[in-house]
């Protein structure tokens, strides 16, 4: 009977939802640790972010959705795939923190350029993150 029970709970817990089985190999988004550069009230800010998919070789197939809170006036920002570009004339000086946030979908199916074949888009354990950066304007 011991060993009936045993074999129970071995198989629920393989065959269950649970996270962590989910995400044996944890592939979810990050953006990049960078200190972004000083900018100059009332003169031109330029610089980037980089996010990608933890463990996946293929995260140039997946959508990237950022949005950002706590720009200066004056400024604003892009994405272009897996890059997130700030930008703007800030009006103001000061130190700002801004926060980063980045939900990413996978796509539906993508061609592997290693075997040639169409693959279906992987399921991740996490489909978003956020992430707190410094910005001085002087």
């Amino acid at each position: 009977m011991k060993k009936l029970l045993i074999l129970i709970a071995l198989t629920s817990l393989i065959t269950s939802c649970d996270p962590f089985f989910d995400c044996i190999i944890d592939n979810r988004p990050q953006l990049n640790d960078k200190v972004l550069s000083n900018g100059f009230r009332d003169f031109y800010y330029e610089d980037s972010l980089n996010a990608e998919i933890n463990n996946d070789p293929t995260d140039n197939s997946y959508y990237y959705y950022f949005s950002v809170d706590g720009l200066p006036a004056g400024m604003d920002y892009e994405s272009y795939g897996r890059e997130l570009v700030i930008f703007g004339t800030p009006r103001v000086s000061g130190h700002f923190t801004l926060d980063v946030y980045l939900n990413v979908e996978a796509p539906e199916s993508y061609y592997d350029d290693d075997d040639g074949l169409f693959e279906d888009g992987d399921d991740l354990c996490k489909d978003s993150t956020s992430r707190q950066y410094n910005l001085r304007i002087q």
